[in-house]
């Protein structure tokens, strides 16, 4: 049988690979992707990239897996094979170690956020991922892994914002089974006692506690950020709402066939989904709260979990639907740690048959519910990564493939907007460009007040007229979107090409020529 099982993983995580480089290749990254590749790159040593991701938002562990693989080329193509290897063995120790059935694994495989949104975007939420999988492998053991649960959590609290809100929920909860084991359970307590050196266990302890005070000091914004600034601790009805239906989002899935596809969901365009889509969150809340009853850690990590990442929503950031899908991981990591888990010594007392009854119902039930949402999971990810093969996610990729093809790579070059423009420079594998948005040479963004908005094509071009003056050069500039006719028969500028109609709607680019005087 074990045999079988390892069979089935390798299997099962080659032709998910196969599937995933395929469809990867026809990925065209964007900015946010790009962002971490250039601020990897660009950065001269450790100490110089933590000062550079202050302004992000998000740890930088993914940024320094980045690092080496910067110095080994300049093309942004090797992180898109790094990150696919890493959801790769994501799928292998799930199809391997997770309690589900078959059926269930394949779904996981192949659905939305592991097929798609954390295997084909390059972004650093397939390390968060990859390492809440490790966690739910070695839970079973955990007081005797301890260290290494401590090792794992650290990394987990550095992978995003959003990881570190599951990692305060798995730590409190950890702590809590550990420091009143004897009221959750009997057998808990005595396993405890049996464990004869408690300072792996104090270890490990220090080790989350670390790893999420260090990610919540590299979170701390400095005073000039420029980037989600605001915060919201207002009620507010019609808000409360909203971050309630990024349950109905994150539990289903079900991409849109449509260009826009990433980001949407089929269901709301149904009325009957729109009607009942508060009411089926609520509905997910408490039958997940029923499930994981008899399991305080489960119950505690879910809830904990699940309203800290809602809370985050409401009060700082809403996100989109690659932070939103760590609602669904949660539930999911409590699905498989929910076997290996101590029941509370209430429910190992002599039930009655109605309550075996209602046990039965519930188990039957939550595995109903679980195939379900796997599989509405699966069919969105089929369908996106569809419509990938189908459309162009960002013209990046060819509009630096043009500018290579003409020979114009060394040029000077002007690019507005900053963050659309970041995309070229990364596939161009340039060192830098100038971003009138800040008046300033770079190559990833800074999202600082130095920033200004609204750039007006006048203003791109009295700066590009600067940098001709200076260099005596010609000077390329990217615009992602289109320059009036009057102002390039005005500046004697030179269209040259536009690329629009990606999924990104602002990574379309027009390029003109600004020639020497």
């Amino acid at each position: 049988m074990e045999n079988r099982n390892k069979h089935y993983a390798l299997g099962l995580t080659c032709f998910f690979l196969a599937i995933g480089a395929f469809t990867a290749s026809h990925h065209e990254m964007w900015r946010d992707e790009i962002q971490a590749w250039l601020l990897a790159r660009d950065s001269t040593s450790v100490f110089h990239l933590f000062a550079n991701l202050k302004y992000e938002g998000h740890p930088g562990l993914w940024h320094l897996c980045l690092m080496p693989l910067s110095r080994i080329t300049d093309s942004p193509i090797i992180m898109q094979m790094f990150h696919l290897l890493i959801t790769g063995a994501t799928v292998y120790l799930f199809v391997r170690y997770a309690p589900f059935n078959r059926f269930q694994k394949l779904l996981f495989c192949f659905g939305y956020f592991v097929l798609y949104e954390y295997a084909i975007v390059a972004r650093n939420y397939a390390l968060g991922l990859l390492l809440i999988t490790l966690f739910c492998v070695l839970f079973r053991e955990r007081y005797k892994r301890f260290i290494w649960i401590g090792c794992l959590l650290f990394l987990l609290a550095h992978t995003s914002v959003h990881a570190l809100i599951v990692t305060i929920a798995i730590g409190g909860a950890l702590c809590c089974e550990y420091g009143f084991g004897s009221r959750f359970s009997q057998p808990l307590n005595q396993e405890m006692e049996t464990i004869a050196d408690k300072r792996p266990i104090w270890i490990g302890f220090a080790l989350i506690g670390i790893g999420m005070l260090t990610a919540v000091l590299q979170l701390n914004p400095p005073s000039d950020t420029g980037f989600a600034v605001a915060w919201n601790f207002n009620y507010d009805a019609k808000r409360v709402n909203n971050i309630v239906k990024l349950i109905f989002r994150a539990y289903l899935p079900v991409t849109r066939p449509v260009f826009g596809f990433w980001g949407s969901n089929l269901l709301t365009t149904y009325p009957i989904f729109q009607t009942i889509q508060i009411p089926l969150c609520y509905f997910f809340l408490l039958f997940s709260v029923l499930l994981f009853l008899k399991r305080p850690t489960v119950l505690l990590i879910y809830l904990a979990g699940t309203f800290g990442l809602l809370t985050f929503f409401y009060i700082k950031y809403q996100g989109s639907i690659r932070h939103h899908g760590f609602l669904f991981l949660t539930f999911l990591m409590c699905c498989w740690i929910y076997r290996d888990s101590s029941t509370t010594n209430f429910s190992k007392t002599e039930q009655n048959d109605t309550g075996s009854v209602v046990n039965r119902v519930l188990n039957v039930g939550g595995t109903v519910i679980l195939t379900l949402l796997l599989s509405c999971h699966a069919i969105g990810g089929v369908i996106a990564t569809r419509m990938e093969h189908r459309h162009i996610f960002s013209y990046g990729k060819l509009t630096a493939e043009y500018i290579k093809s003409q020979g114009m790579q060394n040029h000077l070059m002007v690019g507005e907007s900053d963050f659309a423009a970041s995309t070229v420079v990364g596939y161009l594998q340039k060192p830098q460009i100038y971003y009138p948005r800040g008046s300033r040479y770079g190559s990833f963004v800074r999202w600082d007040k130095a920033r200004t908005h609204n750039v007006s094509a006048q203003r791109v071009i009295e700066e590009a007229r600067k940098l001709n003056r200076a260099h005596s050069q010609p000077v390329l500039i990217i615009l992602n979107r289109a320059m009036g006719t009057k102002l390039i028969e005005q500046h004697n500028l030179s269209f040259l090409i536009k690329f629009a109609g990606s999924v990104i709607r602002n990574e379309g680019f027009h390029l003109y020529l600004m020639p020497n005087h």
